[in-house]
């Protein structure tokens, strides 16, 4: 399992339980948002590859994000949207020697395809009560990256890294999902649910680790990208509190 891996399982594990802890302390009192003027929020992504992306991507990313929403208005059931998230949605871990001339001290090389994305739009809530369905779009721009590293065995520092390919793109995001209140009070805490579609359009970019990555003659190594359209699905899980 690699270091990027480990990380967002350690993520997952302590935003379940963050998740449970409020499920615990729910409060059956309606808490008003009458002194909120937005809300900050969390979240762990699973991306699900799309069309054309899927027959190069054959493989679920996973990643997170942050963000906030700003009300407008007094009704507070609309508000401004800014969020940005990472998603990986390939790695390849190998172990190799350090060189032809010390062939006797192995490293780890790493290759990772990511994705780092932001957006900002529009957010409408369709209710005020404990459970509040909601929907939402941002046009924004995703960041297509592939990069390498190399560390020694058994260590989180890498010696030395570089990225293969990137690609920036226009990107739109629509979604929507349902915000679950677990704890009540001044600045309320709610568990979120939703999902969403990210238009990327049609990208270059790198798939499954290395095997993009082409050897030259004379050692040389050079990027042959995949061209197609790079859309996926998000299905997302996070934790959201109210800011006066």
């Amino acid at each position: 399992m690699s270091r990027i891996t480990r990380t967002f399982t350690n993520r997952i594990f302590l935003a379940g339980a963050a998740a449970l802890l409020g499920l615990v302390s729910a409060e059956r009192a309606t808490a008003q948002w009458d002194d909120a003027r937005g809300e900050v929020f969390g979240y762990l992504d699973l991306a699900i590859p799309i069309g054309d992306f899927s027959t190069y991507v054959d493989n679920l990313g996973g990643g997170g994000g942050l963000g906030g929403v700003l009300f407008l208005g007094e009704s507070r059931l609309a508000g401004l949207r800014a969020e940005g998230s990472f998603i990986i949605y390939g790695a390849e871990r190998r172990t190799v020697p350090l060189s032809p001339t010390v062939p006797f001290v192995d490293v780890d090389v790493e290759t990772t395809n990511g994705i780092v994305s932001a957006g900002l739009g529009p957010q409408v809530y369709l209710g005020t009560g404990p459970i509040r369905p909601f929907i939402y779009g941002t046009v924004g721009f995703s960041y297509f990256v592939t990069s390498t590293s190399v560390s020694g065995m058994y260590e989180d520092e890498p010696i030395a890294s570089t990225t293969n390919h990137s690609d920036f793109r226009l990107a739109f995001t629509g979604g929507g999902g349902l915000s679950v209140r677990i704890h009540g009070g001044r600045n309320p805490l709610s568990l979120d649910l939703s999902a969403s579609y990210k238009h990327n359009g049609m990208t270059e970019y790198l798939a499954n680790g290395a095997d993009n990555l082409l050897k030259l003659r004379g050692g040389e190594w050079k990027a042959d990208p995949i061209r197609s359209e790079a859309n996926l699905m998000t299905v997302r899980v996070g934790i959201s509190a109210g800011v006066g």
